[in-house]
């Protein structure tokens, strides 16, 4: 009995243990396919990612290029502008040293203009000093003149008197001189008094009219 059940019994778990064998063929087969399925969806992104990859490679290599090239211009145009430059620099020192020379001649001009300004204060205070001067002298010349035109009337009158007086001596002497004659006359009728005047004068032991 025990044999004739053993397909039985040996079928049974048989049974369940193929039955679990195709249950987790089953899961192992729609595992697969999920893992194919992302598997499949993981390729397309990667490829997907490797477009976009070599998308960016090439606008990178443009942009890398453009960059080569605008790194070459600029380095062309810093050359330009570095020789600009030297040449620039090249004008700059004749034109510095003239800059410097004008300089030094602006400064020798000040000091000369701070001279004559000292010198013209000077000769305005000088000539203010002149013209003070020249005031008090013209007044003192006045006064001078003043003075000497009173010394002058002052001299006039004198003169007028010296004359008179000369004139007034001279009639008194020639009326002594005629007394004195006649006194001769009276004394010495016989003498030839003639040659007797009171305007001659002796001149080498002679006598001679008056010059």
């Amino acid at each position: 009995m025990v044999v004739e059940n053993l397909p039985q019994v040996v079928g049974e778990p048989l049974k369940d243990s193929l039955s679990k064998f195709e249950i987790d063929n089953r899961i192992h087969q729609e595992e697969a396919s999920t893992v194919r399925a992302e598997a499949d969806k993981l390729k397309y992104d990667m490829l997907m990612q490797g477009i976009e990859v070599s998308r960016v490679e090439n606008a990178l290599n443009d942009e890398l290029r453009s960059l080569h090239k605008d790194k070459a211009e600029l380095r062309q145009k810093l050359h330009a502008k570095l020789q600009d430059a030297v040449e620039l620099e090249s004008k700059l020192v004749p034109m510095r040293a003239k800059i410097a020379k004008l300089e030094e001649a602006q400064k020798a001009g000040e000091a000369k203009m701070a001279k004559l300004e000292k010198k013209s204060t000077e000769r305005e205070t000088l000539l203010g000093q002149v013209k003070a001067d020249r005031d008090k002298k013209s007044k003192e010349l006045s006064e001078t003149t003043a003075e000497l035109s009173q010394v002058r009337e002052e001299n006039s009158g004198f003169k007028k008197k010296i004359d008179e007086l000369e004139l007034e001596a001279a009639q008194v002497l020639t009326s002594g001189f005629g007394v004195a004659l006649e006194q001769f006359a009276c004394e010495f009728p016989n003498l030839n008094l003639s040659k007797f005047s009171g305007y001659n004068e002796v001149v080498d032991g002679k006598i001679m009219p008056s010059t």
